[in-house]
């Protein structure tokens, strides 16, 4: 397994929550700056299909009513491979929006390449976390 120096996981973790905290802020400058040009985000559209930089911040950046927005991140695990890392960690997030309860718990992979002096996601995969049902 390739080793994360403290640093770098700094870091990624905080651009995480940064991104988070974006999106319920509708920054696009913050967004711009940490999503590469050719971001793709899967698991979030139906049907399996990707989503593009530009599809994404429109989708995010949409007013809609958010109260009692919440996020966590577990289970982290960070491995940079020379000037690329991968994040594997356990996000839930819960909101009311636009009057509805909202969220849930998913599992995500982001691939952060280094460009210049900062990181930037190139993609996102998520997949919603299945609890087992007790049986009988």
């Amino acid at each position: 397994m390739a080793e994360v120096d403290h640093q770098t996981e700094v870091e990624i973790k905080k651009l995480s929550h940064e991104w988070l905290d974006a999106v319920r802020a509708r920054d696009r400058v913050t967004l711009d700056r940490i999503l590469a040009d050719d971001f793709l985000i899967s698991g979030w559209q139906p049907e399996g299909r990707l989503a593009n930089k530009a599809y994404y911040l429109e989708d995010c950046l949409k007013p809609v009513d958010i109260q009692e927005g919440s996020y966590t991140f577990d289970r982290w695990r960070i491995r940079r491979y020379g000037d690329t890392v991968v994040v594997n960690c356990n996000l839930e997030i819960h909101a009311i929006v636009n009057g509805v309860n909202w969220g849930g718990e998913s599992i995500i992979t982001d691939v952060w390449v280094r460009d210049g002096d900062k990181w930037r996601v190139m993609t996102r995969h998520s997949s919603p976390v299945e609890r087992m049902k007790d049986e009988g």
